[in-house]
């Protein structure tokens, strides 16, 4: 049964998993766009949700036409940007600006990272100008 309210709402449930792959800098992640250019029609920004078990993550990448916005709900993990790394948990918001390098990875495999995010600039991941740059040495 759909939860759609109307044709810019809708319920998390109602989103399938996007089937992102690993060759594209993408590890064990279970990624839904919920608000998008194919959802609701915005060409303007993306709003997805991701959990990110230990040992899963989003390899080294950038985006160059959208900032990123990411604020963790639950889980622990780390963060990188350019040439910084720090740990990342429930609260943490950080903001990944468009064609700098970044990754996020899970660390607590009883505490999986659960993220909100939003593309600033871009209705969809393509739109983004997504770039896979390198696997993480460690993770």
């Amino acid at each position: 049964m759909s939860t759609l309210k109307s044709k810019y709402s809708l319920n998390e449930r109602d989103i399938q998993p996007s089937q992102v792959k690993q060759d594209e800098g993408w590890r064990e992640i279970n990624i839904k766009w919920l608000l998008s250019e194919k959802t609701v029609g915005i060409k303007s920004a993306v709003l997805y949700k991701t959990v990110v078990k230990a040992g899963g993550a989003h390899e080294k990448h950038l985006h160059h036409k959208a900032d990123e916005m990411v604020y963790i709900i639950s889980g622990k993990g780390r963060h990188g940007l350019s040439d910084e790394e720090w740990d990342i948990g429930p609260g943490d918001a950080y903001l990944n600006p468009r064609g700098m390098v970044h990754w996020t990875y899970g660390t607590d495999p009883n505490d999986p990272l659960i993220l909100v995010g939003v593309y600033a600039g871009a209705g969809s991941l393509e739109d983004t100008g997504y770039e896979f740059v390198e696997r993480l040495e460690k993770a």
